[in-house]
C-alpha cells in the first residue's frame, strides 16, 4: 500500500504544478515559449485572431498568446508586444509577416 501512497502524492503534486503554471488568461504555455502580449485594455478582439494566427503558423509550442494590461499605445488598437518591441495598429498579416522573421 505504501507505494499507491506514493503514486498519489505524486499525482497531486503534479496537477498541482499544472494548475500554478497555466496562464491566466492565454494559451497554455509550452515550455520555452515566449510569450506575444496582446493588450486587452484597448481591443478586445485581437487576442482569438493572435490565438489562430499562432495555431495556423505552427507555433503553438514557441510563442504564448497572452492578454496583457495597457501597453501604451492606446490610440492605435489593436497592440501587441513581442520580444520586448511595442506593435500598434496589428494586422493578422502585419503579425504573421512579424513571426515569419521571428521564426523563419
Amino acid at each position: 500500500m505504501r507505494g499507491g501512497k506514493r503514486f498519489l502524492r505524486l499525482a497531486l503534486a503534479l496537477a498541482l504544478l499544472v494548475a500554478v503554471t497555466a496562464p491566466l488568461g492565454g494559451t497554455r504555455a509550452a515550455l520555452g515559449a515566449e510569450n506575444l502580449l496582446v493588450c486587452k485594455a484597448c481591443d478586445k478582439s485581437f487576442y482569438d485572431i493572435a490565438v489562430r494566427v499562432v495555431e495556423e503558423m505552427n507555433l503553438t509550442h514557441s510563442v504564448t498568446v497572452r492578454r496583457s494590461s495597457c501597453l501604451g499605445a492606446c490610440s492605435q488598437p489593436p497592440v501587441v508586444e513581442f520580444r520586448g518591441k511595442v506593435y500598434a495598429s496589428m494586422t493578422p498579416e502585419k503579425l504573421r509577416s512579424i513571426l515569419r522573421e521571428a521564426y523563419p
